[in-house]
Formats: structure tokens, sequence, C-alpha cells
């Protein structure tokens, strides 16, 4: 038995089918696709790193629209949303992010226009005006820098234009769904140019409907705006200015939690179960709903001198949310989630970059940064077995209050401070052999203040209250050896390390040893691999073969430890924290293709494969001595196989559904098998339009959100 809300142990299944109109006909030879990847820029099938790079063209027609669709035609890529607010959660070879909260950032490092995004919570805006994505794979920790263990994600938008352009594009789908995009671009004097970018989406119907009160969810009500102006240097360089806003009123899905009753062992309570149809949902009387806001601005200078460029990039973001989540699925109020949140960040970069056309080149730059949540976080508990059992002496779930007799609420500030040096050389050999070789040395400090309380029946109870700081810093590196065969193939090989930095664990919580800071965690790669363009260049095949090293793995656990000192009884005892795992590993494949087979008809898809275990367990020690009443569920039974009093030496800490985190137990985020593939033919309508049908298939293998037993039976 187990609860949906712990587990995604889903097969994700998507199909699609678009079409759409362009003006030009493809030529049976694919297009070369620049990226930045290595901070300056390169064909994508001619640097040593695994990278999947996608067109803005490109997500449109594979109906992309928003950062979480991602992972359905990239492979190794997972991306999940981590509450049903929306919140997009990414990971690349099985790593990720665990934690759902603001204040913590995920293994794989996001950036727009080369601006970093420290929370998650920056992630919830529209993909449009997109000029191409780039998916790096692997650590990055040397050009990077830190929370890059997992890889990077690089969204880079279109740029003003010389000369003067303008859209709009329209578009209607299901459950009264309507979409506006437009863009004006162009050239305002000789030296300014200017771009203005707008994309409204609005769904008429919710996807989901409450079988009981019949108001609907997952209903999408979203605006975005971006405005860059780019300005002529001397004629030696240039300048970006960017600015943005968005917002989100949608109606939240709701999440599922099939046979939660009786994972309970409370027979007939179906108040505590959701439909098993996913579009029919148990809400209740919650009123789920999202208001967000986004603003920022960046400045990117360029400037050339003989020897080298300079490149300075400032930015300044802010975020706010509040959100009301229906987290559990139920239709009264267990773990339903409130959200108030409020970010901000700013960065500074400078960055110098050789122009020789030698054998010898090289990036170096220096980066600080700031960084501050604000949060104020509430777990909303109807306790109707604390109502009914304590006060009344029975279960009655028609007593539950909708909302929420009891609370646990974490109230708290967390500030971060960072900077980092880093030097990236290239080195060519011959003509065939390229050696790469880079360093980075990083600092964070981050500080945690934060108070718990618990509000049961009006009176509020201390929790926890906790004030501290920490710091840390991490010298990164990456030796690599990129083997041009010949024209057509290239392979490559490289070891890597990276770092993600501590962490508090940022949530509402009932147990006051729950909040907690974990250490960094650190990561050693190694990695083959071969990109090889096949038929006179209308085929691409890449691929690789990897292996990690995981120590101090960041990752969310749930435990039950009895604790009677407030009114809670036996739904408080159980918590999540987050722990540091000392040891585990990662090991793998990866192969994708692309093919133009004729003019009118191309073919893609990609493969990936995923082995993933803890190899040394925590220790009591390093699980922080919580001690208490412990009860331990058997997964395949759901019985109780141990239960009582334990000292902080034989503390039993479990996963999302009651297993100890043992050595060979599953990391998250890591399924083990998934795949892609996607057919588009295109006709000539007539001599000016051409008609493009396509199609697309993606499938995720079964993944823990949380650390997961290999041994458990799911049904």
């Amino acid at each position: 038995m187990y609860l949906n809300k712990h587990l995604l142990a889903r097969s994700i299944l998507a199909a699609s089918f678009s079409t759409s109109f362009i003006t030009a006909t493809q030529a049976a030879v694919l297009e070369e696709v620049m990226v930045t990847a290595q901070k300056r820029a390169q064909s994508v099938n001619h640097i040593g790193v695994s990278a999947s790079a996608l067109s803005g063209d490109g997500l449109k027609a594979l109906g992309i629209e928003q950062s979480s669709d991602l992972g359905a035609m990239t492979p190794g890529l997972v991306t999940v949303n981590a509450t049903s607010g929306g919140t997009p959660i990414f990971a690349i070879r099985g790593i990720g992010l665990d934690d759902f909260n603001a204040n913590n950032t995920s293994g794989v490092g996001v950036y727009t226009d080369e601006v970093f995004a420290s929370s998650p919570a920056y992630l919830n805006g529209q993909l449009f005006d997109i000029e191409r994505v780039e998916v790096l794979k692997g650590p990055q920790g040397t050009l990077y820098g830190k929370n890059t263990t997992g890889g990077a994600i690089n969204f880079i938008s279109n740029k003003p234009s010389d000369e003067f352009e303008a859209s709009i594009e329209a578009g209607y789908g299901s459950h009264e769904t309507v979409e506006l995009t437009g863009v004006i671009s162009g050239p305002i004097s000789d030296s300014v140019r200017g771009r203005l970018a707008a994309n409204y989406v609005k769904a008429g119907e919710g996807w989901q409907e409450d079988e009981a009160t019949g108001k609907e969810y997952g209903k999408t009500d979203k605006l975005a705006l971006r405005g860059q102006l780019a300005f002529d240097i001397s004629g030696n360089g240039d300048a970006l200015l960017r600015t943005y806003y968005s917002e989100d009123n949608s109606t939240p899905e709701s999440p599922h939690n099939e046979g939660a009753a009786d994972a309970l062992f409370l027979s007939g309570f179906d108040v505590l179960s959701s439909p098993t149809n996913p579009r029919k949902v148990s809400v209740g009387n919650l009123d789920a709903s999202k208001d967000e806001q986004g603003t920022g601005i960046a400045l990117t200078v360029n400037y050339d001198f003989d020897a080298f460029q300079f490149i300075s990039i400032s930015s300044f973001d802010q975020y706010e949310r509040v959100v009301l989540d229906n987290y559990d699925g139920y239709a009264v109020s267990t773990t339903d989630l409130f959200l108030d949140e409020e970010l901000e960040q700013w960065s500074q970069e400078f960055r110098f970059v050789s122009n020789s056309d030698g054998a010898f080149t090289w990036i170096t730059g220096v980066n600080i940064s700031y960084e501050e949540v604000v949060e104020n976080q509430a777990y909303f508990d109807d306790s109707f077995l604390v109502t009914d059992s304590v006060l009344f002496g029975s279960f009655d779930p028609a007593d539950a209050d909708a909302n929420g007799l009891d609370r646990f609420v974490a109230s708290y500030e967390q500030e971060t401070d960072s900077y980092g040096a880093y030097l990236h050389t290239e080195t060519e050999l011959n003509d065939s052999f390229k050696l790469i070789g880079g360093v980075r040395y990083s600092n964070d400090k981050r500080s945690f203040d934060a108070v718990g309380t618990e509000e049961f029946f009006g009176e509020i109870i201390p929790v926890q209250t906790q004030n501290e700081s920490n710091s840390e810093d991490a010298i990164t590196g990456k030796l690599g050896l990129d083997w041009q065969v010949n024209d057509d193939l290239m392979i490559f090989t490289n070891v890597a390390t990276s770092y993600k930095s501590g962490a508090y664990y940022g949530t509402a919580i009932v147990d006051s040893d729950a909040w907690t800071y974990v250490d960094p965690e650190d990561i050693l790669s190694y990695e083959l691999g071969f990109k090889w363009s096949l038929l006179e260049g209308s085929m691409q095949l890449n691929g690789s073969v990897f292996k990690m090293e995981y120590e101090n793995r960041q990752s969310l656990i749930t435990y039950t430890a009895d604790d009677f000192s407030n009114y809670v009884t036996a739904a408080a005892t159980i918590d999540t924290t987050m722990i540091n795992v000392p040891e585990s590993e990662t090991q793998g494949f990866e192969l994708d293709v692309e093919w133009l087979a004729t003019d009118q008809l191309s073919l893609r898809a990609g493969i990936a494969y995923l082995d993933s275990e803890v190899t040394k367990s925590p220790s009591a020690a390093e699980l922080r001595g919580i001690s208490g009443d412990v009860s331990i569920n058997d997964n395949a039974t759901g019985d109780a196989d141990f239960s009582g009093a334990i000292d902080g030496s034989e503390i039993a800490f479990v996963d999302a559904i009651g297993a100890p985190v043992a050595e060979g137990t599953v990391l998250a985020q890591s399924p083990e098998w998934s795949y892609n593939a996607s057919a588009a033919y295109e006709f000539n309508v007539n001599n000016n339009l051409i008609a493009r049908v396509q199609a697309s298939y993606s499938w995720v293998d079964k993944q823990f959100a949380q650390l997961g037993d290999p041994n458990a039976q799911y049904g």
C-alpha cells in the first residue's frame, strides 16, 4: 500500500497531433544547431558534451509550451510538478531535487538568457518567443558552478531583429483554451533595436471536476510579457536590456490519492480516497487557487578587445505567489498546503573569452549573487482523527472541518550570499584531438531564521525555532578529451565534478527534529560518448554511457516518531525531513536519433536507461539522533512489522512508503527506462502553404518522489 502524494509510480503516456503551416520547404539535410553550452557559439554536434538542443520552431512543433514539458522529448531528462500548484522540478540522469520548497534549488541549473534561477518558483512561466533550449547532461560545475550536479538547461529567447517584423499567433484547444502570442521587433534607430513579445493563455473550463461540488480544476489563466532593447557600442560591442513580467491566476489541478483509507486501515472512509478517473477529483470546500506574479530585469554587455571579449551580465528578479493546494487529494483537509512566498535574487558575472584562433583558447570569469526567500507556509489538517478519536472517542468523517481544525505553520527568512571564480581551457593537440580542462572555486553563506508553530483549535503551540547560518566552499573541475575521427564522427570522454550547495529544510513541520541543515552534495562523473552524422547529413545519431558517484545526496525521507508532547496523536507522528545519504551511484546510457528521411518526412527517437541505488546507508549519527516511539510498516502487506520505543542510536528512518533507507534503495526521480519518438510529415497545400502533420509519443518508467524500496510490492 502507498500514498500517491509520496510516490510517483506512474507511467506517463503522451500523444499529440498538430497541424501548422509554414512558408518554406525544408531541405533534406538536418539543420545545424548552434549552442552556447561552453559559453561560446559552437555546433551542438561538435562539442564534447552530452547535449540536446531544440529550436523555437521545434518546441512549437512538439507542442512544448512550458518548461515541465521538456522531458517528453529529451532522453535522460525527467520533469514533474512538485505540487499540483505547478512548481516544475527537473532531474537529469537521476539527479534533481526531492524537495519542493522554494528555498531549495535543484541539482539541475536552469538559466534564462544566462541568468540563473535560484529557486524552482522562478520557472513557472510559459515558453514563448524562444530561439532555442539547450539541455546539458552531466555535471557542469566548471562553467556553470554550484547546483549543476545533474546538468544545466539554457533557455535562449529571440533577440531584437535588424529588420522590422511582427507576428501574431492564435490557437484554440481542448477545454475551451485560447492562446494568443504576439511579437513586434525591429530597429528603433541606427544603433538601437527593440523587441516586445506577449503570451496569454486562458481556459474556459478545467480538465478536472469535483464529483460532489461540480467545481472545475486544472483551469489555466496565464499572462507573460517580455521587452528587450539592443544597443550598439562604438562598433566594438553591444548591450542588451531585458525585462519581463508574468502572472498566473490558474486554478490548480488536484492530485489523486487512491486507496489512502485502506493504507491507513480505515475501511469505509471513502472520504480519504480520490476517484479512479483522473478527470474526477475530491477537493471538497477548499478554495484551491493560485495568485503569482514575477518581474525581472537584466543587462548584458559585450565588448571586443583585440585579445579577448569582455562580457558583463547583471540581473535582478523577484517573484511572489500565494497558493492554496489540495496537496493530499482528499475531500477533507489532512495535508492541504498553503504557500505565501516572496523571493528576490540579484547576480553579477564578469566573463573574459579569448579571441585567439590558435590551438589554445580560454574562458575565465567571476560571479557574485544574493538570494532571499521569505516564506509563510501552512499545512491545514482537518484532523478528524484527532477531533473524533481524542475528543469524542469515535471516527466519523462527517465531523470533518474543511477549513482545518489543526494547522502546522512555518515562517522563515533565508538569505544566501555566493561568489565564485572559474577557468575553462581548450587545447588542440593536433588535427584530431582536443584536450578540455577547467577548474572553479565557489563559496556560499546561507542564513535561516525560522519559527514553526502548531495552531490547534485556536491555540498556538510552539514546535521549533531556528536561527543559524552555514558557510561552505568547493573546488570543482573537468578534464576531457575530444577525438574528431573524421568529418562525421566525434568521440568524447570526460571526468567531471560538481556540487550542490547545502540547504535548510524549509517546510511546516510536526516534529521539532525535522528542521535541519543538510550538507552540500558532491558528485564525480565518468562519461564516454559519440556524435555521428550519417546518410550525407540527413541523420544524426548521438549516444553516451556514464557512471556517477554521489556523496552526501540530499534526500527527502518520511519517518514516524510518536511524540505526545502536544495534542496530536497518530496522524501527527509522521513527518518528513531532509538527510544526507553518504554514498550512492547512478549509471546508464542514452541514445537519440534524428532523421530527415525525405524532404517531407522527419523522424526522431530517444531512449535512456538508468540504474541507481544507495551504496552506503546513513548511520545513526548521520541521522542526527532523532528518537522516540517508531513504527515501520511493511511495504508488501501494509502490516506493522515493528513498533516500540528506541533511542537515538537505533532510530529508524523510512521512505515515502515506510521502507528503511537501506543499501540498494532506488534513488528518487530515477526511472529505469524512458522513451520518446515523433514523426512529422509535410506536404504542399498550394504554392505558398505547406501543411505539417505530426504525432509524438513519450513514456517514462515508474519513479519515486522520495527514496523508494526496490523490494516493495506496488499495486
